[in-house]
């Protein structure tokens, strides 16, 4: 329908000007000899038909054939176009599918181990500090990381085609941060690690993706636990005199290097990278922790230096009042 409204458009073009040149050529020179006789109106006539057939293909030529290569060219380009966005579409759709059917095929075995390896445990009654405990624990540990990996990357292909789709309602901040703090609680007993959660007396209600939050919580701990090896954490919540929330972690670990903190939300990022690497993780941690500020319209701050540990600032304005 389209090609055939613009064959016409372009064909009336054609017609118009050979009708212009004809009746401006023929009105000229029938004005010129001031309609003498009947002999000079039909050589008028025809030496205009003549005048039309000679500038006609001329204009055709070096006007309207370029500018119907053009429309044909363009025409070209936008079909391919459209193709191209219709498979970058669905292959965006076929990847999300995937990614959601595999994290569902593989987390389901897997809790299942996981589960059963801790039945197992204590229906042996193995005491804490043998060897077979450390490796029922190891096998947790290495259960969960392929687990976060899994979960990490179905929830980074979702943010990045839009396909994540966050769900606003009031949230409560202290309550969701320590019972983060909680779960984590044995890991920093392991590492030897002392962590200092200063909550002062306040409300901390807002409206937000209440998932979105918990990720970031989650990430941000999870990354100040595995990056120290020393020292502490020190995570902060309190309001400002605006009575936006203020929420920060410091810890004492490993920091960042200044020309690494232009890419540190970048996904698939580290500082230390390749297989010979001295950290675990996929680096998404952070990209995810960005994305999902971004939802929640969380400004996000960081300051850190090599070897001196780093601080997350977060900064909430959807305050909600009780």
């Amino acid at each position: 329908m389209h090609k055939i409204i613009r064959k016409n458009l372009v064909l009336s073009y054609f017609t118009i000007i050979l009708v212009s040149i004809f009746a401006t050529h023929f009105l000229l020179s029938t004005r010129h000899t001031h309609f003498a006789n009947g002999s000079y109106y039909w050589e008028n006539f025809l030496d205009s038909v003549l005048m039309a057939g000679i500038v006609f293909p001329i204009l055709y030529y070096f006007f309207l054939h370029p500018l119907t290569l053009e429309i044909k060219e363009r025409k070209k380009i936008q079909v391919e176009l459209e193709e191209a966005k219709e498979k970058a579409e669905l292959s965006d759709r076929l990847k999300t599918e995937f990614l959601a059917q595999m994290s569902h095929e593989v987390r389901t075995p897997i809790n299942v181990l996981v589960n059963y390896s801790q039945l197992i445990k204590e229906e042996l009654n193995i005491p804490i500090d043998s060897n077979l405990s450390n490796y029922f624990d190891e096998l947790e540990i290495g259960s969960n990381r392929l687990i976060r990996t899994i979960e990490s990357i179905l929830y980074m292909s979702q943010l990045q085609i839009g396909a994540y789709h966050p769900t606003f309602t009031k949230v409560e901040l202290k309550e969701i941060l320590i019972q983060k703090v909680k779960k984590l609680e044995r890991f920093v007993r392991k590492k030897d690690l002392q962590i200092k959660l200063r909550i002062s007396e306040a409300d901390y209600f807002l409206t937000a993706d209440k998932f979105g939050i918990e990720q970031i919580f989650k990430h941000l701990l999870d990354n100040a636990i595995n990056f120290t090896f020393q020292g502490y954490i020190e995570i902060k919540l309190n309001k400002d005199e605006s009575r936006k929330i203020i929420f920060s972690i410091t810890d004492t670990g490993i920091g960042i290097s200044k020309d690494f903190l232009s890419k540190l939300f970048l996904p698939f990022t580290q500082e230390d990278h390749g297989y010979s690497r001295k950290f675990e993780g996929n680096g998404l941690g952070l990209a995810l922790v960005k994305g999902f500020c971004e939802i929640n319209k969380i400004s996000i701050n960081v300051d850190s230096k090599k070897g001196k540990g780093s601080t997350f600032t977060l900064v909430f304005e959807n305050v909600t009042d009780i």
